[in-house]
């Protein structure tokens, strides 16, 4: 009788970690940002981007946004962060967020933690051949992780109450190679200032840009160092260590400024 109640007292253990495990703790995070999957939304967008067009008076067609046109061709000018493409729900619209290794308890493994804030603004501004200048800023209290139980923690160890916006400054213009190019990926390397928590650090940027029609998309991940900002690494019980190097994932959405 002992025995049996041993062994089913085991077994129960072994049923709540793997349920813990399945429910909390399983490495399901959501894929890093992908240029190729950024192009293809932006696709989609300027396929169904309509422009209304009077055809007399008391009626009104649609047609199709130009792409073809030396306007359309130009970057030239000021492009904002648009947030109305794609959608947060699939992560196919525009956001700034981190992606971190974490180890867990001994038998358990490992497994990513992942968090985005789409609520994010900004302006770039281009030549014909050169970034002149890039402003963007991501608003940290609007994070969710791809664990809901890791949201406070985040928000306390990022001090969002009093220092919400992440802000990221290019420094100096940077020089593009044939910018304008339709669907060309672009390789952009860039030192730039980067405040978080009300700490300003340089960091250096490895991001791809790419023009589909009236649309730029830029993709890309870059190393950060959490205790250079003054963030503790938020953790958990069952959280042996967390690292305190991670990534910065970027994916934006960008169109002409109005004049």
């Amino acid at each position: 009788m002992r025995k049996k109640i041993i062994i089913s007292a085991v077994l129960i253990v072994i049923i709540a970690i793997v349920a813990i495990w399945f429910f909390l703790f399983r490495d399901d995070a959501p894929p890093p940002p992908d240029a190729q999957s950024a192009a293809a939304v932006a696709e989609a967008a300027q396929s169904t981007t309509t422009i209304p067009t009077t055809t007399s008076e008391n009626s009104t067609t649609t047609t199709q946004a130009p792409t073809t046109t030396e306007e359309a061709i130009s970057i030239e000018g000021s492009w904002a962060v648009d947030t109305t493409i794609g959608s947060f729900d699939d992560f196919s619209s525009s956001y700034v967020g981190f992606r971190i290794e974490e180890e867990l308890a001994q038998g358990i493994g490992k497994t990513t933690a992942v968090g985005r804030t789409p609520v994010v603004s900004g302006t770039l501004v281009f030549s014909n051949a050169a970034l002149l200048s890039a402003e963007i800023t991501a608003d940290l209290s609007q994070i969710t992780t791809d664990r809901s139980w890791r949201d406070d923690n985040v928000y306390d160890a990022l001090d969002v109450d009093n220092h919400p916006n992440a802000v990221f400054s290019l420094i100096g213009p940077l020089e593009l190679e044939n910018p304008e190019s339709e669907g060309t990926e672009q390789s952009i390397s860039a030192l730039g200032q980067l405040t978080i928590k009300g700490v300003t650090q340089e960091i250096s940027v490895e991001l791809i840009a790419q023009r589909i029609g009236q649309i730029i998309t830029v993709t890309g991940q870059f190393p950060m160092v959490f205790s250079d900002f003054g963030v503790e690494v938020p953790t958990a019980p069952i959280v042996v260590s967390v690292e305190d190097n991670g990534l910065i994932e970027v994916q934006l959405f960008l169109t002409p400024s109005p004049e």
